[in-house]
């Protein structure tokens, strides 16, 4: 016998987690939905179709602090504290990825002392997030949340998949399903042939699609900044006169000009079309040499907001049936 929330629930059941543990969920304001910290009387939207930014920020923010100096003394920022995000379970399970990406040779502690001390979960629904793809991919394994909500109409029901995650059953507004209830049927469809896909990538940037991409593409790095796994990043050192300073982390695109390039006027990918090569090479190539598994969880954000209009969807398609 399951556990469930009703739906009417849900605010209040909010309201009572943030009373011990700041809440990110999304909300809807003037029209656009993004994640932000729960208060009482937002308007929320489990059921988006997409947000304007990921929740990757809540665990790897743009324009982190790393640490400060002093002479010869370093003190790092100190750890964000424990949070609960909600989110859809695409963006949870691209979530998942950039835990593999970050706990690679050498574990990002920054990223995960986040992610290790929040609890997450996941929204199971029926709403396809617009222009995505997802079912196209296969993500099984890669569901690394805490809580699971599985929507039933008028209520979610509760299934815990971490000890992080039943803390959070612990509450007045969860209550016993009446009976079982049963999984309903996916979406079926043609899956993307990865090995196609890797292969065709693998003969490298001067193919004739990736030259016609560049004259649409205007590698403005939209696609990578709304993506929920990119997570290329530049680290700044300030320093001053009295020799203090700080080290930043921020956001970075390698679809930009500047982001491959060295001291002496060097520059790997200086051509458009090689730099625009090189995000899907990574994504749908590198990646599954890496780790297995392409870093794209088929969300459809990077389709939704590219001003160019370009359907990335469809070239990844090009890349599979060309020969």
């Amino acid at each position: 016998m399951g556990l469930i929330l009703p739906k009417e629930s849900l605010p209040e059941y909010l309201l009572e987690i943030s009373k011990s543990l700041p809440v990110y969920a999304p909300v809807e304001s003037e029209g656009v939905v993004k994640f932000g910290m729960y208060s009482w009387g937002d308007k929320l939207e489990f059921d988006y179709e997409t947000t304007t930014m990921p929740p990757k920020f809540l665990f790897l923010p743009h324009g982190e602090r790393l640490l400060e100096f002093r002479g010869d003394r370093m003190e790092e920022s100190a750890a964000d504290g424990r949070f609960v995000v909600f989110m859809n379970i695409i963006d949870a399970q691209a979530l998942s990825i950039l835990d593999e990406a970050f706990a690679g040779k050498f574990k990002d502690n920054y990223y995960f002392r986040r992610r290790e001390s929040s609890i997450v979960a996941a929204i199971q629904n029926n709403v396809r997030m617009k222009n995505s793809f997802c079912d196209e991919l296969d993500q099984k394994n890669r569901e690394r949340f805490d809580l699971l909500l599985i929507d039933r109409g008028d209520c979610y029901l509760l299934e815990a998949k971490t000890q992080k995650g039943a803390a959070l059953l612990k509450s007045g507004f969860v209550s016993k399903a009446a009976k079982k209830e049963k999984p309903k049927s996916k979406r079926k469809s043609k899956k993307l042939n990865i090995q196609k896909i890797s292969s065709f990538l693998d003969k490298g940037p001067e193919q004739g699609m990736w030259h016609a991409l560049a004259d649409e593409c205007f590698a403005c790095g939209i696609c990578a900044y709304v993506c929920p796994i990119c997570h290329c990043f530049d680290v700044e050192d300030t320093v001053t006169l009295g020799a203090s300073g700080s080290r930043c982390r921020n956001w970075d695109s390698c679809m930009l000009a500047d982001f491959a390039a060295v001291a002496g006027g060097g520059n790997f990918r200086s051509r458009r079309h090689e730099r625009i090569h090189n995000w899907y090479h990574h994504k749908f190539s590198r990646a599954v040499s890496e780790r297995g598994r392409p870093d794209c969880v088929g969300c459809g954000r990077c389709i939704t907001f590219c001003p160019a209009k370009i359907r990335i969807h469809d070239r990844i398609r090009e890349c599979e049936e060309a020969k």
